[in-house]
């Protein structure tokens, strides 16, 4: 009869909100303002997001990374910690005893000795009537849901990074093969008014324009060498491997990204991303602790014994007690009540902490969105105006060959033409970059792997 009581009673302390949400205004299931309503396959469908676009070189390099990383690894030791207080934490809900023995011999004066022995059992254990050590054992629980989110997260920004740095190393490898090229035409183009200018039929000022070209564009080189060089060793570092001991592959190009996935709604979010899902852990965990604090303020009850054997181990050596008590707090200057105002504090700092968390994964999907719709949308203007300008550039150089005009046009037109080429370069990699952006705003998704 008294234990139900005391169960019911247990059940008052204090409710502890399982699913907290985030304090905003509107709904959250209404679609993203820049997804494309026709877009691609629901997050249920995919594959762990850097699979889908088809470069398997980026797809080994992510899996090498998430294997070997030391931050992402240091990241995941916090798991094992974790459960280790689950075990620490909860481990007074059992009886706690301790042996004890000890061994004496005492000698005289007279040459004569005397010995003795002990070997002693002590019990002590609290009834969690209040559900205080069972409300930090729930707390420390949450904590750990929270470790491996927080690990998930590292996973996922990891794996944006070696995909970023991948795409961007790939890019400046493009860059070098077109600046290259664009070399051998301004040398091309350096013979032929050299041969216009001996013939009679240009003039050194043409020459001299080539030439200023043709240095501007090597200019290019030793910058672009030397960020082909620091990609390399971030992507080496980020694999685990040392910086400078390997060999990356040169086979792969800048490519248009896959099909636009389905982001969902904003409150899928909540569900998907890992570092939401850490802080909604965090969240619980606190306000578990909140119930720990009230608890404490309530009375303990505690049983305790003891047995010990002195001498001889036979019955009549055999002494013991049991006792049961109770300790509440009568005075304590408010301490425990301003720590269950603290808490509770805590609790409401991080639901705000939550929603502006939230606020920022939505910004960050939307912003991702608007970012590769107009990316694709300044790259196929660029493609166009492209055309355009090799069209000039082709008709400036028949106008210069025929004596129709001077090389100062040419000379514009190739400029124009080789900046193009290479913006346009730059903005394949840029939709790529937004596309990674999406996939990290959205939470992946990532493969199923566990710590």
């Amino acid at each position: 009869m008294v234990i139900a009581f005391f169960g019911v009673l247990q059940g008052c302390v204090h409710d502890v909100e399982v699913s907290p949400t985030p304090l905003v205004s509107g709904s959250g299931d209404r679609p993203f303002a820049n997804a494309i309503p026709s877009a691609g396959a629901r997050r249920s469908n995919w594959k762990p997001w850097y699979t889908t676009f088809g470069d398997q070189y980026l797809s080994q390099l992510v899996e090498e990374s998430l294997r070997r990383n030391p931050d992402v690894r240091a990241v995941g030791r916090r798991i094992d910690q974790a459960n280790a207080l689950i075990v620490q934490a909860g481990s007074t809900l059992f009886p706690q005893v301790d042996a004890s023995g000890d061994f004496r011999q005492n000698w005289g004066i007279d040459g004569s000795s005397t010995q003795s022995s002990s070997l002693g059992f002590l019990l002590d254990w609290e009834i969690d009537f209040w559900g205080r050590i069972r409300s930090g054992r729930s707390a420390r629980e949450q904590e750990a849901v929270a470790a491996v989110d927080d690990w998930l997260a590292a996973r996922l920004f990891l794996s944006a990074s070696v995909a970023e740095t991948w795409f961007t190393l790939v890019e400046q490898r493009g860059q070098l093969r077109l600046t290259h090229e664009q070399i051998e035409v301004n040398r091309t183009l350096l013979d032929l008014t050299r041969l216009r200018f001996g013939q009679g039929q240009g003039s050194s000022v043409d020459v001299l324009q080539q030439q200023q070209q043709l240095r501007a564009t090597e200019t290019l080189i030793p910058d672009i060498e030397a960020r082909v060089e620091e990609l390399a060793l971030a992507l080496e570092a980020l694999t685990g491997k040392v910086p400078g001991t390997g060999k990356l592959s040169t086979l792969s190009t800048v490519q248009s990204p896959p099909s636009l996935p389905d982001p969902g709604v904003p409150c899928d979010l909540l569900r998907n991303r890992p570092d939401l899902r850490a802080q909604q852990a965090r969240i619980v965990a606190l306000d578990h602790e909140v119930g720990e604090a009230i608890a404490d303020r309530l009375p303990r009850f505690t049983i305790g014994g003891s047995a010990a054997l002195s001498g001889s181990p036979t019955p009549e050596n055999l002494i013991g007690d049991a006792v049961a008590g109770v300790v509440g707090p009568l005075l304590d200057g408010g301490r425990r009540r301003a720590e269950v105002e603290r808490r509770e504090s805590r609790v409401r700092e991080e639901i705000d902490i939550y929603t502006a968390l939230y606020l920022d994964a939505i910004r960050e999907t939307e912003t991702a969105l608007s970012r590769e719709r107009k990316t694709e949308e300044r790259l196929r203007r660029q493609l166009s105006q492209l055309t355009v300008a090799r069209k000039l550039l082709t008709e400036t150089r028949n106008r210069y060959t025929l004596g129709a005009t001077d090389y100062l046009p040419v000379l514009d037109a190739l400029a124009r033409v080789q900046q193009l080429e290479r913006d346009i370069l730059q903005s394949r990699r840029e939709l790529l970059s937004a596309r990674i952006a999406l996939h990290r705003a959205i939470g992946g998704p990532m493969s199923k792997q566990t710590p």
